[in-house]
């Protein structure tokens, strides 16, 4: 009987020797609702960067597709990812905020994300005051471009709650808005939007603020060790060959460490 306890004993020791460090990781993705990306292109191309923050964690990262902002708020609220990807700023923002998640790292090429108001090339508008009353035509209402246009147009002395305001899922569906008659002024974040109205002759007339967006958050239920091992694998992926394999997989330049601080003011200005 001591044999067969001390067999059973040295069993469960190889088994839990065995067994993973932790239950799997989620990754939610969110890459916003204004580019139509389908989950199962969102599982490709972050499989790479989940297989290496697993193996430096010694767990699996599981990549979760997350579209829909209702369901990504509600798992935010829930803690129901353990690090998340989110595109919509104001709700990582939020989330900052409450105190349930913290931030990890910002994405390089989106710190200075910006909603442009462009305008036909003959339109009689030529200052930023000359939009009050206007029709206006922009991207989804939760969209982080319609979060900051709402803010800028806050600044800028127009109530939006009372504007005359389309909307439309797609960014790039916005300058169909103006070119047919539907909107005076057309709001779009997106720089390739921005550069085809220019190239057309259609002008700009006013840019609101910068603000970061992408960002990489880690809920607060990971360890302060575990969160520092996934920063560090994100700064350094441009820094190595195989890094900068996964970053051209995943469509971006690299990641950076971002301040908080700044982000809480902007999150106050934006309204949360």
């Amino acid at each position: 009987m001591k044999l067969l306890a001390s067999l059973l004993a040295s069993l469960a020791v190889a088994l839990l020797a065995a067994a993973p460090a932790r239950a799997e990781l989620i990754l939610a993705i969110n890459e916003g609702v204004t580019y139509y990306v389908t989950p199962f292109e969102i599982r490709e191309k972050y499989k790479d960067l989940a297989d290496l923050l697993g193996k430096t964690l010694k767990t699996t990262v599981r990549v979760v597709p997350v579209d829909q902002y209702p369901a990504l708020r509600k798992g935010l609220d829930e803690q129901q990812y353990d690090l998340a990807f989110v595109h919509p700023a104001h709700h990582s923002l939020i989330s900052l905020r409450d105190g349930k998640y913290r931030l990890v790292a910002l994405t390089k090429g989106y710190t200075e994300y910006k909603a442009s108001f462009f305008v036909k090339k003959d339109a009689p508008m030529k200052r930023p005051a000359d939009m009050k009353g206007m029709r206006f035509g922009m991207p989804d209402p939760d969209s982080i471009t319609a979060v900051i246009t709402r803010a800028t147009m806050r600044d800028l002395g127009i109530d939006a709650a009372k504007a005359d305001i389309r909307t439309t899922r797609y960014q790039d569906a916005v300058p169909f808005f103006v070119e047919n008659g539907f909107s005076d002024v057309g709001i779009t974040g997106s720089s390739a939007v921005v550069k085809q109205w220019r190239e057309k002759g259609g002008a700009v007339l006013y840019e609101s603020k910068a603000v970061p967006i992408k960002h990489v958050i880690a809920s607060t239920k990971m360890s302060d060790p575990d969160l520092e091992k996934v920063r560090a694998v994100l700064l350094g992926l441009d820094r190595s060959e195989s890094g900068q394999k996964i970053l051209a997989k995943i469509g971006y330049k690299g990641y950076e460490i971002g301040d908080p601080q700044k982000l809480a003011v902007l999150a106050k200005w934006l309204g949360y």
